[in-house]
């Protein structure tokens, strides 16, 4: 395994990407696994430490995540306990393939229906991803002084006299922040109820593919076939955190209201 994780960074030309990583080791030196630099390498071509989208600065210092949509996606349990949050690029790539991350190691989740990769590049997912540039934890509000940068970001009006009159109006209890669902109802109308029917009760087939010797009876590859739905309505009991398997966790970090029923329930540890 570390053979093939040192040719893949060889291949890729690694001492290039050395000045972008946050960590230039791309092998853990205990456990001798990849660590999220080599996997990105891997997906993207390019050895970033992190899953977010574009890069975000704190405290002074750039982090930089992934710089474009991707061919492959990726989805972790780490997002389910709220360890990071994986950008739009890796969450909703180009074709309907995830490396799903565990505990311990990586499988795979695929279908066939295109659809569930069109139509990424709404306004919606743009404000949202500037948004999200400046609230770096996740938070769901930014400080109301991030607000001309996000609309620098949106290529929208920043002017002084505009901004100050958004700012009474984005927190007119001058609480000093501005909230994720007033600013994109303020600048993309109607955007959350056209998010929601957009998967509005979908259902499509997923297939899941665990490498691991004991999910591949009599040495044969094993693919568990789920027939998923994706609903409208969405309950507490549908949490991220407290749903019933750790794939389920995992999977509704992208579709929070996702449902599966499983030929053979299959398992990502």
């Amino acid at each position: 395994k570390q053979w093939y994780q040192r040719r893949v960074a060889i291949t890729a030309g690694i001492v290039s990407d050395i000045g972008i990583m946050g960590d230039p080791s791309l092998v853990d030196n205990t456990f001798g696994h990849g660590n999220q630099s080599l996997l990105n390498l891997i997906l993207t071509g390019a050895a970033t430490p992190n899953v977010f989208d574009y890069t975000r600065s704190i405290d002074g210092m750039d982090l930089v995540g992934v710089t474009k949509k991707n061919d492959i996606g990726f989805l972790t349990l780490l997002e389910a306990l709220r360890y990071c949050k994986v950008g739009d690029f890796l969450k909703c790539p180009e074709y309907p393939i995830w490396i799903i991350g565990s505990e311990s190691h990586l499988s795979l989740l695929f279908s066939n229906d295109r659809s569930l990769c069109v139509n990424e590049n709404s306004p919606f997912k743009v404000a949202r991803a500037a948004f999200d540039t400046f609230d770096c934890e996740g938070n769901g509000f930014i400080p109301v002084t991030d607000l001309p940068n996000v609309l620098e970001k949106l290529d929208m009006v920043s002017e002084e006299d505009y901004v100050e009159f958004m700012k009474e109006r984005l927190d007119p209890d001058s609480t000093g922040i501005i909230l994720f669902p007033a600013f994109i109802e303020e600048f993309v109308p109607g955007a959350w109820e056209k998010q929601d029917q957009s998967l509005q009760n979908k259902q499509f087939v997923v297939h899941h593919y665990n490498g691991l010797r004991q999910s591949n009876f009599d040495s044969k590859v094993n693919y568990r076939l789920g027939a998923a739905a994706v609903y409208l309505e969405y309950n507490q009991v549908m949490e991220a955190s407290t749903a019933p398997t750790p794939l389920l966790r995992v999977l509704r970090t992208k579709w929070p209201t996702i449902e599966i029923d499983w030929q053979s329930q299959p398992s990502i540890s």
